[in-house]
Parts: structure tokens; C-alpha cells; sequence
């Protein structure tokens, strides 16, 4: 397994042909792109949830081990610099700081009902940090006073890898997801025996995360999508080279898209939150995206499979980012070790069921992402989150 193939790294990244001709984002004039860096936009503040609301949010966080200790808080900046937005300033009174904790980050997203981590590093063995992170989005028992007996608690499920021709390598703390739930949406769900959370068969490299609410009718993938590379693919039960990990990379669109097909046979919405690996248009990377052969085919297979209509033969599906804010131009990957703003992509993307928005069960309501400096951690990606309404049920009249 080659080292290039965990993460999309900045010079993966920067392997670019010209940017195109036709894209606005790419004359000189534009403001936001001066200086030969991509500059940030303020992030819209997050408002608390209204009845009946559901927040994801999703975040790369490139390695979880980071947000499990207490005493470093150097990787979220408080200093004010060119690039911080007035809104993150104000938080350097709030009393609330920028910190690597889990409860923090779920305290300061205004405690959203699920949270889809991706690159979690962990291996299948590895069940000590795996409690750990379940006891850090709990409340912890010595500071059950005050404000935090008002504070929600939450539950950590994973899937971690265990192909063991694929997924090598780093002792095995590579790939994985995790999905942080609220207990009380969980509570809500009447007939579910705590069995919300499942994992899919054709992905053995901790990629895949379902969480389904039966009452609602919706499901809520995590996912961490494959980095198409020329690295060798292998089958799972053989160790055979059948391929490239970009010929996995389509593979895995196909599963994914036959899946949330599945779904929506039964009536049931379809939210995809995670990094997709994919840089949709000309606006979505700076100062370009990748256009290989290799790369321009996995992104053309990933339109067909999920953003062309139905009738195409896709799922129509919603890029929430896009539908709220039009062609406004934030990112939700920046590389680290070089200037902010040198080289950046919005690969990370939380996608609805086509009929979301005229449904009369869900509506989207709100979503940004949090594209500053001092949002993204330790991490290469910056968080994101999308708001949806759903409609009141016999269920929340009960309670």
C-alpha cells in the first residue's frame, strides 16, 4: 500500500493542467483569488435547531487520535490573522474555546444530531481508542452539574478496516469512519432495538456507514469515498491485482449508488455526507483540479452515477452546498505544511435524495462550510454541515 494512496496529499493535488478558459473563478480580477491564494469567506453562524430540524455535519478529521487529548489546543487558532472572519474572532471571547475536544466541537456546532467522521485511523484491534472516543462525546460523570446535566449525549459507531490485502500498512490505523448519533434521536426511533447502524458488504476498508431512521423514513450514509490512484487494487478474498484504485474508485460509486437505490425503492430519503474525493466543477478547486485522464473519468462516473436525473440513469441527487449558495467558492480541503490558500478542493459533500427539496417530509433549510483556518484542526479538511426540516410525525406528537 503506498503511501499516497491514504490521503489525498497536497502534491497529488497539484498535479494540474491550466484551469479552464471558461471558468469565472479563475480570472485574475476576482478578489476572493488574489495573490495567488484562495482566500477564505466568513462562516455563516450556526443557528440552534428548531423543532422537528436535523443537523449532519460531516469532517475528514485525517486521524482521531488528536481530538482525544485535553491539554493540546494549539491546532485550533485563537490569534487573529489575515485570514480569520470577524464571526471566528468573536469567538475568542466566547466561553467556548477552539479546542480539539469532541464535546467541544459538538458544543460549538450547536450540538448537531449526527456527526459523519471520516479518516478516523484505527485499527480493527484497536478497541482501547475506540472506547476512548466513546467516552469522549459522552458527558463526563465528574462534571455532571450545572449546564452540562442540560448537555445531550452521544454515541460513537465505527467501521474500521479489515481487508487485509487492501488496507495495509501504518499497523493498520488507516481509512475508517465514525458516526457520532445523539442519544435522543436514537430514543425517538420506536422500533429499533438500538440496531440503527450498519456497515455494507462490498466495502472492507472502513469506508461505509448507514445510519437508518425507520420513523422518518431516511438514511444517512457516511461516507469516506476511495482516492483514485495508479496504485494496485486487490481482491478482497484472493490478493489477486484485478485493477488500479481508480477502477475501485468507480467500483465503489456503482455499489454506493445501487445501495441508495435500495433506499429509495422502499419510499426512504437518502443524505450522503462525507469526502467524496471528487471536485465537482471548475469552482471547486484552486488553482485547479486534477485532470488526468484517470481523474477526469472518475469524476465523470460520479456525475452519471449520482448527480445526472434519473432519467439519465443517475440519482438526481442534491449537492446542499450548491442549492444554498450557488457559485460562491469555499473548500472544504486545504493543504497543510504551505500557505493557506495555495492549494485547496471542495471535496467533502452532503448530498439529498432528488426529491428533498419538493418533498413534503424534508426540506433543506441551511449548510456551509466552515472554510477557516482556525476550523480545521489538526485535520487537512474543514468541517461542513447541512440543516434539513422534517415533518412532524405521530411520533414527535406523542412526545
Amino acid at each position: 500500500m503506498s503511501r499516497y494512496d491514504i490521503s489525498p496529499p497536497p502534491s497529488k493535488r497539484q498535479r494540474l493542467d491550466a484551469p479552464s478558459a471558461d471558468a469565472d473563478e479563475d480570472k485574475p480580477s476576482d478578489p476572493q483569488r488574489s495573490g495567488g491564494l484562495a482566500r477564505s469567506l466568513p462562516s455563516r453562524p450556526i443557528t440552534l435547531l428548531r423543532p422537528n430540524q436535523l443537523r449532519v455535519f460531516s469532517w475528514n478529521i485525517n486521524g482521531i487520535n488528536a481530538f482525544l487529548q485535553p491539554t493540546i489546543t494549539s491546532f485550533f487558532r485563537s490569534s487573529k490573522n489575515k485570514h480569520t472572519s470577524k464571526h471566528a474572532l468573536s469567538r475568542e471571547s466566547s466561553p467556548v474555546p477552539l479546542s480539539p475536544s469532541l464535546r467541544d466541537c459538538l458544543r460549538r456546532w450547536k450540538w448537531p444530531q449526527v456527526v459523519c467522521l471520516q479518516e478516523i485511523k484505527i485499527a480493527r484491534s484497536d478497541s482501547k481508542t475506540q472506547e476512548a472516543v466513546r467516552k469522549a462525546v459522552r458527558v463526563p460523570r465528574d462534571v455532571m452539574h450545572g449546564d452540562s446535566e442540560k448537555e445531550p449525549n452521544y454515541t460513537a459507531h465505527f467501521s474500521v478496516p479489515r481487508d487485509k490485502y487492501n488496507a495495509r500498512g501504518f499497523r493498520g490505523k488507516l481509512y475508517g469512519v465514525c458516526t457520532l448519533v445523539r442519544d435522543d434521536l436514537i430514543a425517538a426511533e420506536p422500533w429499533s432495538n438500538g440496531n440503527l447502524i450498519t456497515e455494507v458488504p462490498w466495502d472492507l476498508e472502513g469506508r461505509v456507514l448507514i445510519l437508518e431512521l425507520p420513523s422518518r423514513r431516511l438514511a444517512i450514509f457516511n461516507i469516506y469515498a476511495v482516492n483514485g490512484t495508479d496504485n494496485p487494487y486487490r481482491d478482497t478474498r484472493t490478493g489477486e491485482v484485478t485493477g488500479t484504485r481508480h477502477d475501485r474508485k468507480r467500483a465503489f460509486h456503482t455499489d454506493l449508488q445501487a445501495e441508495c437505490k435500495t433506499y429509495e425503492s422502499r419510499g426512504w430519503a437518502v443524505i450522503i455526507a462525507g469526502d467524496l474525493n471528487i471536485a465537482r466543477s471548475p469552482l471547486d478547486g484552486f488553482p485547479g483540479r486534477r485532470m488526468g485522464a484517470a481523474h477526469v473519468a472518475n469524476r465523470i462516473d460520479f456525475e452519471a452515477k449520482f448527480m445526472a436525473t434519473k432519467q439519465e440513469g443517475g440519482l438526481g441527487m442534491v449537492d446542499t452546498y450548491r442549492a444554498l449558495h450557488g457559485g460562491e467558492r469555499k473548500y472544504s480541503y486545504r493543504g497543510r505544511g504551505r500557505e493557506w490558500g495555495s492549494t485547496c478542493d471542495r471535496v467533502d459533500l452532503i448530498l439529498l435524495s432528488n426529491n428533498t427539496i419538493t418533498d413534503e417530509r424534508i426540506a433543506l433549510v441551511e449548510g456551509d462550510i466552515l472554510d477557516e483556518e482556525d476550523e480545521r484542526g489538526p485535520s487537512d479538511h474543514l468541517p461542513l454541515y447541512s440543516t434539513i426540516q422534517l415533518e412532524a410525525t405521530d411520533i414527535d406528537a406523542a412526545r
